[in-house]
């Protein structure tokens, strides 16, 4: 099961962006900084992604996630579990989230 590992938040849409630091060293920070630039990355969820970050909270599967996207976006979601396998994938890959064994 796919649990949030990272902050977020919504922009004005509503639409999720997740949030990841640029980098943990300190002085690469303060150069940031000094550049007047942003600390973190946001990265931008569209509708569908959006939809599915609602939706995890470390105790629904892929297949409940996919469940309660279907019920939202019909067809423009399928094939729902196969997607959503690759998109927690992907997020996982970069640390995202975590898989929470039963």
């Amino acid at each position: 099961m796919p649990l949030q590992n990272c902050q977020w938040d919504r922009d004005a849409k509503g639409k999720v962006f997740l949030i990841k630091e640029k980098t943990k060293n300190k002085l690469l920070k303060k150069i940031i900084g000094w550049l007047g630039r942003n600390q973190d990355f946001h990265i931008h969820l569209d509708d569908l992604g959006s939809a599915a970050w609602l939706a995890t909270d470390g105790q629904r599967t892929i297949l409940q996630i996919g469940a309660i996207l279907k019920q939202e976006f019909a067809a423009k979601i399928e094939p729902a579990e196969p997607r959503l396998a690759r998109f927690f994938a992907m997020l996982a890959r970069d640390s995202f989230v975590r898989w929470r064994r039963e």
